[in-house]
């Protein structure tokens, strides 16, 4: 479709992947593929998102490709566990996976995540080919490198980083993605305009309020846009070591409170409760003014439409405890992201990553959950 071109980008990162961005373009997969030497294709996936698209990909791919094998994986975090890794794992040795095979990651976050870090581990790093079937994948998970499960005490703490061969990113998904769903995705994009560009703010802020999934240009548009927002801010700090911290706006609660909730509440619902907390803390320390954290109520609430409360078994002293044990800590003291203006974090120390006083941290969590809890 004319109106609606393939786009290809890169990751930008250390180690970049070519990123194929449009709307029905399988056979751009096929073509690339056809171009590949291979002697096995996995594909790999979840059952809902196999019925609703993966079933009719697969049969392509069958036709074209015929030693190809399928397996069904979990769906999202339930995914992402030593277990179901190990797993997989030798379930891929048995079927005789070699160095010249290629995984296909068709699905969401879980399973992106899943693929990409048993593509890294199986003969210390063979070929996969990621498929984002999500908002969020498309737009942010799938442009980092990081492949990870979660411990016994918080996301992500054991994982590498493993770059695809090429990302799909086919609009053509999103339109059948739950609203809630979407919406969770749709945050990390209202995150990079609060860290690092006060006019994609703008846009997002004036935009969202028409947003319709149904709508394949403005999910198009929509989705592109905030790709661009990340890579923008990627492509000056590659390694994601320094600068490309500041992604970690509002995570550092916003894993927290999901990894308290078990699964019962998505990525991006969570964060959307940690940038709320965070331009609290940030106004708390005399950084950003009270209209500019309103700003993040309005947009998340009366714009995005999230208005629900955090349950109860989120308090205080739970949370800051499994913000301690964050992957991204660097000792004990608490260091988080913060704002100094809409599109400019603080950087006080260097590495765009603030310690605060655990009392002051107490303090703001103490009245935020006063106010955000059912």
């Amino acid at each position: 479709m004319s109106i609606m071109p393939v786009v290809e980008l890169s990751t930008e990162l250390e180690k970049p992947t070519p990123f194929f961005f449009g709307y029905q373009i399988e056979e751009m997969l096929i073509s690339k593929l056809a171009n590949c030497q291979f002697d096995k294709l996995f594909f790999l996936t979840e059952e809902s998102v196999f019925k609703l698209y993966g079933e009719k990909l697969f049969e392509k791919l069958k036709l074209n490709f015929p030693n190809i094998s399928l397996k069904l994986l979990l769906a999202g975090e339930q995914n992402k566990y030593f277990k179901n890794l190990e797993e997989l794992c030798e379930n891929l040795i048995e079927q005789n996976v070699s160095k010249k095979s290629i995984l296909l990651a068709f699905g969401g976050g879980g399973v992106g995540n899943l693929v990409g870090l048993t593509a890294g581990l199986l003969f210390r790093g063979i070929r996969f080919i990621e498929i984002p079937t999500t908002f969020t994948g498309q737009t942010d998970s799938t442009l980092s490198n990081k492949q990870a499960v979660n411990g016994k005490t918080g996301k992500n703490h054991f994982g590498l980083y493993h770059a695809p061969l090429y990302i799909f990113a086919d609009t053509q998904y999103l339109i059948t993605e739950p609203k809630a769903a979407r919406r969770s995705g749709i945050v990390e994009g209202i995150k990079n305009g609060f860290i690092s560009d006060k006019d994609f703010f703008t846009y997002l802020h004036n935009y969202l309020s028409y947003d319709d999934p149904k709508n394949v240009i403005n999910t198009y548009d929509l989705a592109l846009k905030i790709i661009k927002s990340k890579l923008k801010i990627i492509r000056d700090d590659p390694s994601e070591k320094n600068y490309g911290i500041i992604l970690e706006y509002g995570h550092t609660f916003g894993h927290g409170i999901e990894w308290l909730l078990q699964g019962k509440m998505i990525h991006g619902d969570a964060v959307s409760f940690g940038m709320r907390i965070a331009a609290e803390l940030s106004f708390e320390i005399g950084l950003l003014k009270r209209e500019e954290v309103e700003l993040h109520y309005d947009i998340i609430e009366n714009k995005l439409g999230h208005k629900e409360k955090l349950p109860n078994e989120i308090t205080t002293e739970r949370l800051i405890d499994a913000m301690i044990k964050d992957n991204k800590k660097t000792g004990r003291e608490l260091r988080f992201v913060l704002l100094e203006k809409i599109g400019k974090c603080y950087n006080p120390e260097g590495d765009y990553l603030v310690t605060v006083n655990i009392n002051t941290v107490k303090k703001v969590l103490d009245k935020f959950l006063l106010n955000n809890k059912y």
